[in-house]
């Protein structure tokens, strides 16, 4: 490619390395696929894409693979009726016809993030978990990392937490997120060359001229929006579509009308309550992503000696004061919560004595934060 590059003009080159795309907007459906273990492949992670390239936005949707759809899970269709039932069921389900799929081994991730890589991860909580079937062993202790091909894989692929699937998500979102900006700074002939290296992982019925166009014309403006699929978990703890919310959640998709990127306040949530448990975690998960569809940036559980009479938050970003107070009152419509400014020395001597403890009990915030939330049941 590198000798093609000076004998053939860009101009001609540019034609013969991408094929124009007339339909737009265009959807994919991308499936990761997990190891095969007794025979039987099924859906790692189920992804929606919807590109439009006119505009330069892209919509994605992750389907929670334990997503229960008649009396199976929907990571289970693929390995018995193949991409065509997934496909099936995904279009009777959303009203959504796909314009091409793409069937990705996770071996692409591990590539992509030697290419692309390092990218910057903050582990939160341990993350430890090993199966010798798989060949996966993932061992992280709290703090920041630079990650890149195995490590960025087991970060990803980890599903052990309380939320399970469901927290994966929120991180596999993230890895692409910083993926596609690494991308963003290379060049038709390398962007060519990483198609043709990972095409041996991925089975696809798009033209790989058809993925380099549609990056080319993104990669210079590009704004991607995530919309969350509706769930609710059922009282028998199965996570199900919401019926409430799912129509609203088809007319984004149809329309393509991609929710504005809005930077929400960074919150820390602490427990008080009498509850040291992880079923304040799960609980306070669940209750975020209902009410405000995203999760705080970390969740202290744990006891570290903080003890409350009242729900309180301190506000340490003065200038997002409202929209602190707005999504508080969303998440939690029937608590009184009494807010603080951490600009009052008293207030701002407790936020101290509340970083210290976490501290002593080896639990190290994620700074900056724009509010500490604290609540007592």
């Amino acid at each position: 490619m590198l000798i093609l590059s000076f004998l053939v003009p860009s101009k001609i080159l540019l034609e013969m390395l991408y094929k124009k795309v007339e339909k737009n907007p265009y959807c994919l459906l991308v499936v990761g696929t997990d190891a095969v273990i007794e025979k039987t492949v099924r859906t790692d992670a189920i992804m929606i894409l919807l590109v439009d390239h006119q505009r330069g936005k892209v919509l994605i949707s992750n389907v929670p693979r334990d997503l229960l759809v008649g009396k199976n899970k929907i990571n289970s269709l693929y390995e018995r009726s193949g991409m065509d039932g997934l496909q099936e069921t995904l279009k009777q389900l959303l009203n959504l016809d796909f314009d091409g799929y793409a069937i990705v081994n996770y071996e692409v991730f591990k590539y992509l993030g030697d290419k692309l890589g390092p990218i910057e991860i903050q582990i939160k909580e341990p993350m430890k978990y090993s199966d010798t079937v798989q060949n996966l062993y993932i061992d992280f202790q709290p703090g920041i990392y630079q990650m890149k091909g195995d490590e960025l894989l087991a970060y990803i692929r980890y599903r052990r937490e309380a939320m399970g699937d469901l927290a994966r998500i929120e991180r596999q979102k993230e890895v692409l997120i910083k993926l596609v900006e690494k991308a963003r700074n290379l060049d038709v002939f390398q962007i060519a060359s990483i198609f043709s290296s990972v095409r041996k992982n991925v089975s696809m019925n798009i033209d790989i001229g058809e993925l380099i166009y549609l990056f080319l014309k993104l990669k210079k403006s590009m704004s991607i929006g995530f919309v969350s699929f509706p769930y609710v978990i059922n009282k028998d703890g199965d996570v199900v579509a919401d019926p409430q919310k799912l129509a609203d959640y088809k007319n984004v998709l149809m329309s393509l009308n991609v929710p504005e990127t809005k930077s929400m306040p960074k919150v820390l949530l602490l427990n008080c309550s009498s509850d040291k448990s992880r079923g304040f975690l799960v609980r306070s998960q669940d209750l975020w992503n209902q009410k405000a569809g995203v999760l705080p940036n970390q969740i202290v559980w744990e006891d570290v000696g903080i003890n409350l009479n009242r729900d309180t938050v301190i506000i340490l970003n003065k200038a997002k004061q409202e929209e602190i107070k707005s999504l508080i009152k969303k998440v939690y419509p029937n608590y009184d919560f009494v807010f603080k400014l951490s600009s009052d020395q008293d207030v701002f001597v407790q936020y101290l004595s509340i970083v210290k403890k976490m501290s002593e009990n080896r639990i190290y915030p994620a700074f900056p934060y724009d509010a500490v939330v604290m609540v007592t049941k």
